[in-house]
């Protein structure tokens, strides 16, 4: 990344012309698949979200709109800076501009303004909003009306049912296409429960589930406090596909639910792993009839799980199976490369509201 120049705002373009002008001569290109714009107030998340967001240009170029409002300033102000992002190392044959606007105040409705010259025409916009949308704030809708597809994070939220209600107003009455990293950070254990269940056996066995637990981690950092939403996610997700009725949602972290055929118990546990990030899923517990399914990170492989299989007549072998890296930023590359929004996701989310589950 070349250092930040602090530029007048009228100047944007042109002091981005002139940083490229010696680039150029280094054949370096200047690319851009689609406009990402950033919105978050300042802080200790907000090195977090640059984090994600230089993970994002490593696979995609784009032109990135970062936004950060200080709601703590004494003063207006309306500032602006440029830089160029080079994807992965400096050697790398492309790089992409990056536009920063810092901005406090009376000064926040002159943002979309500023922001509409500066987005590159004829390309997607994604906007990733940093903060909880359920929170009125005054530039959400103008900065919403520019994207093609609204990405969340609902770690920034205290309310997941009010978090939940207001995407799926966001998706179902204003017609938005919405995403969310938590639920994309839950992919591999999804894929990986529907493998286990593929078999028409198994399937049916799906019916007589009487106890489900799900074990994240425990560590917190400056950026992550709400560990257990990820795995809220997929017992929501299993109730969801599954039609399971909420009998008790007051008892965090243990609910009952009433499935097809019985009851099932479930909880949400917690453990510490040092090398997963906050909240992350480390194991998934199922129980029905007489079988028993058990999938647990390996302590030196956290990316992979071991996969158990028993019953009281016998047992499978157990097998290694590769969730994926849980690097910083993957789970905003995946949606930004997901097209429409996951109706499992929206499923999910009706669960989540509908029963008021924190």
């Amino acid at each position: 990344m070349t250092a930040q120049q602090i530029v007048d705002p009228s100047r944007i373009e042109a002091e981005l012309l002139k940083i490229w002008e010696p680039l150029a001569k280094e054949n370096k290109m200047r690319a851009s698949l689609f406009n990402l714009i950033i919105f978050n107030k300042l802080s200790q998340r907000t090195d977090y979200i640059r984090k994600i967001v230089e993970k994002v240009v490593e696979k995609f170029p784009c032109r990135t709109l970062f936004i950060s409002e200080d709601s703590s300033a004494g003063q207006n102000y309306l500032k602006t800076a440029v830089s160029v992002l080079f994807p992965g190392a400096t050697e790398n044959a492309f790089a992409c501009d990056q536009i920063d606007i810092g901005v406090a105040g009376a000064n926040l409705h002159q943002v979309p303004s500023l922001l509409l010259p500066h987005l590159v025409p004829d390309l997607p916009i994604y906007l990733l909003w940093g903060e909880d949308p359920s929170q009125d704030h005054p530039l959400f809708e103008p900065l919403s009306q520019l994207a093609h597809r609204l990405i969340f994070d609902s770690e920034a939220t205290d309310n997941l049912p009010a978090f939940a209600a207001k995407l799926l107003d966001l998706n179902e009455k204003e017609g938005f296409e919405i995403a969310d990293l938590n639920w994309a950070r839950t992919e591999g254990w999804r894929d990986l429960l529907a493998s286990v269940f593929q078999p028409s056996e198994r399937r049916e066995a799906l019916s007589t589930l009487s106890s489900v637990s799900f074990v994240h981690n425990s560590r917190t950092t400056e950026s992550f406090c709400h560990l257990k939403i990820q795995s809220m996610y997929l017992l929501a997700w299993l109730a969801s596909r599954l039609q399971w009725k909420w009998l008790t949602t007051d008892k965090a972290p243990f609910f009952t639910l009433q499935g097809a055929k019985n009851r099932v118990e479930a909880q949400i546990q917690t453990a510490r792993h040092e090398k997963l990030g906050p909240g992350t899923v480390i194991s998934v517990d199922l129980t029905w009839e007489n079988h028993h399914f058990f999938a647990a990170r390996l302590s030196d492989q956290y990316h992979v799980v071991k996969v158990e299989l028993s019953s009281h007549e016998s047992c499978d072998l157990p097998y290694h199976y590769v969730l994926g890296q849980t690097a910083t930023g993957q789970s905003l590359v995946k949606e930004i490369c997901t097209k429409g929004t996951s109706t499992h996701y929206l499923g999910m989310l009706r669960q989540l509201r509908d029963q008021k589950l924190c």
